[in-house]
């Protein structure tokens, strides 16, 4: 418990790590090049600042769905899952026949078990 709590205390002492960051285009095949070292006399870079915001995907950018689409998806989601929890179901029968290790028909109880829970939470 003192080691946990010295080590707790140590790394709370720690500052936090800083580095400058030079972002600049590469002439030569216009790639975009981010790097700590900052570039030889005569390139120009653009310091990158983390508190500016990058860009982000927000709801309103994302692709929108007719509500007749997305319940299509869900019913071939639903026949998917169910053709392979049919099939895990099988394959766990067939490892119980064929005296398969512990370790096989875990794996299957296991599927079956993710197959049901993934049923579960279509719509």
């Amino acid at each position: 418990m003192i080691r946990v709590s010295l080590l707790i205390a140590m790394l709370a002492a720690l500052p936090p790590a800083q580095a400058e960051i030079h972002v600049r285009v590469d002439p030569a095949s216009g790639v975009t090049v981010l790097s700590n070292v900052a570039p030889k006399p005569g390139l120009t870079t653009t310091p990158f600042s983390p508190s500016v915001p990058l860009r982000g995907a927000t709801a309103a950018s994302f692709p929108r769905v007719d509500p007749h689409t997305q319940q299509e998806r869900d019913i071939d989601r639903r026949a998917i899952l169910e053709n392979e929890l049919v099939s895990e179901q099988k394959a766990l029968t067939a490892a119980r026949e064929h005296g398969a290790d512990d370790d096989a028909r875990h794996r299957h109880i296991a599927n079956l078990a993710a197959l049901r829970r993934e049923l579960r939470s279509i719509r």
